[in-house]
């Protein structure tokens, strides 16, 4: 018996978010499929798997600097600013191929901005990279002229065959998503950044007594989360075909409560993509079902503000909350 209890406690210890967040994802999915005869379709599914991959990709790179103890919330303006700069390489004929190396190579080097900042300045993390993504939107508006930017129209159909074709039924865009996660999982558990990661995130004090470079540690942490951004901004205008300036101003909340339900803490050290995949599913899924019932957006805005206070809370009872 005391085998037993000692497994279940181990299992809690090292599992504990991710099977919670299952068992309520199957309770969001027995609940919107008994509510809606739209919900449990083939079809509906494919549209969940194709929304939550621009979610799912800025949520790993998130993880990864949440892991190291920062939290990079300028993610979403530099997708508003790699787009923009990329439809305009896209009008000015440049190819897909080099659209996308460039989407890459400018969001590292938009996440190496905030390294600088974070690492160099030594400007706390959260108003780093709030100041930072303000510069990033500023220069959004800038080149965008305040306006909405379209692909060329010779060029969108390539970029859609990407953002809306399906392999099997499945979006291509949700294998890219998975390629994401592939990549950062590896770095994660079979190299020596990803143990040095978590060991700054834990105890940075001893890590530097061990001799690992914090600042190189968190400027690569920050670079991979900005790599995110720009893989995101190519997601985007390949699924939509467009970027308005102002493109995820108000999405960037679901970015951390997804890395937070899935049980990533704030104070850094801990976590697993598993749990953070499972909180993009049980965001997306919500959003999905309260569409398909027709909850009016208001209600939506509620409901979402309620889980990141949860997950906050949640993560507060982790050890993880602000110390008073």
């Amino acid at each position: 018996m005391e085998d037993i209890k000692k497994n279940i406690a181990e299992l809690n210890k090292n599992w504990g978010p991710q099977i919670s967040l299952t068992i309520a994802l199957a309770a969001l999915i027995i609940l919107f499929s008994s509510t809606s005869p739209f919900f449990f379709t083939t079809g509906n599914f494919a549209n969940i798997g194709l929304y939550m991959t621009i979610l799912g990709v800025m949520a790993a790179g998130c993880t990864v600097a949440l892991i190291v103890g920062m939290l990079d919330v300028s993610q979403y303006s530099i997708l508003a600013l790699v787009g923009a700069a990329s439809i305009m390489l896209d009008r000015a004929g440049v190819h897909m191929g080099l659209v996308l190396v460039f989407a890459l190579a400018s969001g590292a080097i938009l996440g190496a901005v905030n390294g600088f900042v974070v690492t160099v300045l030594k400007v706390h993390p959260i108003i780093g990279t709030i100041s930072t993504g303000m510069v990033f939107r500023g220069f959004t508006y800038m080149l965008t002229a305040s306006r909405t930017l379209s692909l060329n129209p010779d060029t969108r159909g390539t970029y859609y065959a990407i953002g809306r074709g399906s392999l099997w039924g499945i979006p291509y865009s949700f294998f890219i998503m998975l390629g994401v996660y592939l990549i950062i999982h590896v770095t994660l558990k079979h190299t020596k950044f990803g143990r040095y990661l978590f060991a700054v995130g834990g105890n940075s004090n001893a890590s530097f007594l061990a001799g690992i470079s914090l600042r190189k540690i968190r400027f690569g942490a920050l670079m991979i989360s900005g790599v995110t951004g720009g893989i995101g901004a190519f997601l985007l205008l390949s699924q939509v075909g467009s970027l308005q300036p102002n493109v995820g101003e108000a999405a960037l909340l679901n970015v951390i409560a997804a890395v937070l339900l899935g049980g990533i803490s704030l104070s850094g050290g801990s976590g697993k993509l598993t749990g953070t995949i499972l909180g993009v599913m049980v965001l997306v899924v919500i959003q999905n079902g309260m569409t398909i019932l027709g909850i009016q957006t208001f209600w939506q805005m509620i409901v979402r503000g309620s889980i990141i206070i949860i997950a906050v809370f949640i993560n507060v009872m982790r050890g993880g909350g602000f110390k008073y």
